[in-house]
């Protein structure tokens, strides 16, 4: 499985809820999601592009959940596709311990953030838009709002789905596709001139 994704600030969001409805999509209620990254024992996966995360998500309704998440490095120069493995947890698994017997180390930085989703039907293929709201970001930077248009691939059609993400952005407006994670976005010591 792959996921093509890009990313995008938003300044404007009623403009892109506008946008977003007229496309035929509606957010829904607002989840909270609070990230946890690992570093492998044996390679750097800042180099490497990788990354493992432990997602705790909290529902509107006080129920959580908990997935392992691994991505691959990014496939292309323009969108943030690549390979991705999900597995959803039991919340009384001791997963974290686990992954601390085989040496993989948490990072002291966690993200957190607040989402709210769409899906749309696009040439008959789902796309899941999302609107993202992280508070530090916001704190410090002054724009902590993203928009995210993503959808799950094949090997065999992932480039296919690449154009029709790179098509909803310019349907949408979107011009300048943010391609650091979150977490990147978050340890930065500089903010964006």
């Amino acid at each position: 499985m792959y996921e093509v994704e890009m990313k995008f600030r938003v300044t404007n969001i009623e403009l892109f809820e506008e946008h977003l409805k007229t496309l035929g999509g509606e957010l829904g209620p607002m989840v909270e999601e609070v990230d946890q990254f690992y570093q492998h024992p044996q390679r750097d996966f800042l180099v490497t592009d990788e990354c493992l995360r432990l997602r705790r998500r909290r529902l509107p309704n006080g129920v959580e959940e908990k997935f392992l998440t691994y991505k691959g490095p990014k496939m292309d120069r323009e969108t943030k596709t690549r390979r991705e493995i999900e597995i959803r947890l039991g919340l009384e698994e001791p997963w974290e311990l686990i992954l601390d017997v085989l040496g993989f180390r948490a990072t002291k930085e966690m993200v957190r953030k607040f989402r709210r989703c769409s899906e749309l039907l696009i040439s008959d293929q789902l796309v899941v838009v999302v609107l993202d709201f992280l508070p530090e970001l916001e704190k410090r930077d002054g724009v902590g709002t993203f928009v995210e248009l993503e959808t799950i691939a094949s090997e065999s059609d992932w480039e296919l789905k690449r154009e029709l993400i790179i098509n909803l952005s310019k349907e949408f407006g979107f011009s300048e596709s943010v391609r650091t994670s979150y977490l990147d976005l978050l340890t930065r010591t500089v903010p964006p001139s």
